[in-house]
């Protein structure tokens, strides 16, 4: 079973529930979704096939054994897109069966029910100013857990704050998962959209790329 893999990297957790945990990500290239703001175009096609067997043994040689607490080492799927890999399922299962915590980032866009429940599923629901809001899949919202999983709004403007919060009212969202709000770097202000959340009473976790504060918007394996 092989993948076409752009990346492994360590760093830090930059996004979500778990920002600044150490973590080990593995980026699976290509994605069939255009962003406007998309800051990882360089996965669109640059990457080298790579056995299963082989990504394993690398997880474990990098992260060492397995063990319990807060701060567990710590191991995430991403892209790209990396569902659109039909066999991220396995590759997910292989790892969770290192005894890590296994998260994957994904658009939401391809069937999670394949994926193993306990993975940890953050996922990315495009708005329209990403131009690719329709890439949803409504289904993905029955295979979310609560207390695990996240759902994340990644907010171009004013009109995509609307947009999202009215989403998530409307299917009571946040009574279900942890739903995150993070601006477009560069583009959205955060101290409107932390303000607005404020004045709002949204209850939403607020969220900057901790990786680009750290290490700038182009630094790549970070």
């Amino acid at each position: 079973m092989k993948f076409k893999v752009n990346e492994v990297f360590h760093s830090i957790q930059g996004e979500g529930a778990r920002a600044g945990r150490p973590c080990l990500f593995i980026r699976l290239t290509g994605c069939p979704l255009r962003c406007g703001y998309c800051d990882t175009a360089y996965a669109f096609h640059e990457g080298v096939m790579r056995e299963l067997d082989d990504l394993v043994a690398e997880v474990r040689r990098r992260l060492g054994p397995p063990r319990p607490g807060p701060c567990a080492p710590f191991v995430e799927l991403t892209g790209g897109e990396p569902l659109a890999h039909p066999d991220a399922p396995a590759l997910l299962r292989a790892l969770l069966d290192l005894g890590y915590e296994v998260a994957l980032e994904t658009a939401g866009s391809h069937d999670l029910a394949p994926v193993p429940r306990e993975v940890v599923k953050i996922v990315d629901r495009k708005t329209p100013g990403s131009g690719e809001s329709h890439r949803w899949l409504e289904s993905n919202l029955e295979c979310l857990v609560p207390g695990q999983d996240e759902l994340k709004f990644v907010l171009c403007d004013a009109a995509d704050y609307d947009w999202a919060r009215a989403w998530c009212a409307e299917r009571r969202i946040w009574e279900r998962v942890d739903v995150l709000f993070s601006p477009v770097w560069g583009r959205l202000d955060p101290a409107w959209l932390a303000g607005r959340v404020l004045d709002d009473g949204l209850p939403v976790r607020f969220q900057l790329q901790l990786h680009k504060l750290i290490w700038g918007a182009e630094a790549r394996g970070v």
